[in-house]
């Protein structure tokens, strides 16, 4: 009996941590971070550029205040709108590919990817 259980315990902390998608979200209110400069609308959009092309992601500014994202990595592909201003910005899921989006969750990569460009576009406006 013990036995069964230890094993039944084990295969849900297995299953558990297989866990492969997680609630859908928008990254909203992204403060750019302060500096001794004051930064404009146009330095954040080049930061974001900048962020997306040392990730991989295809960029384009669309006008002013708002650029479109994709990021393909292997079968899987995430586009994104990122609103933007001089004070913060936004990343808002907009589609994706082979990424299980079911219209409340999404693979879990999704948020490790949008995260690494949050992190890399707070850098470049450093």
């Amino acid at each position: 009996m013990i036995k069964k259980f230890a094993l039944v315990s084990v295969l849900l902390a297995s299953l558990t941590a297989c866990k492969t998608t997680v609630p859908m979200r928008d990254f909203n209110n992204n403060l750019v971070p302060t500096t001794n400069q004051t930064l404009t609308q146009t330095d954040v959009a080049k930061a974001i550029l900048k962020a997306c092309v040392q990730l991989g992601w295809q960029c384009q500014k669309l006008e002013s205040g708002k650029i479109a994202g994709q990021l393909n990595i292997r079968s899987h592909q995430l586009m994104v709108d990122i609103n933007y201003n001089a004070k913060t910005y936004d990343i808002k899921y907009k589609d994706s590919v082979n990424l299980k989006y079911n219209g409340k969750k999404i693979h879990r990569q999704y948020v490790n990817w949008v995260n690494n460009l949050i992190r890399h576009t707070n850098a470049e406006l450093i």
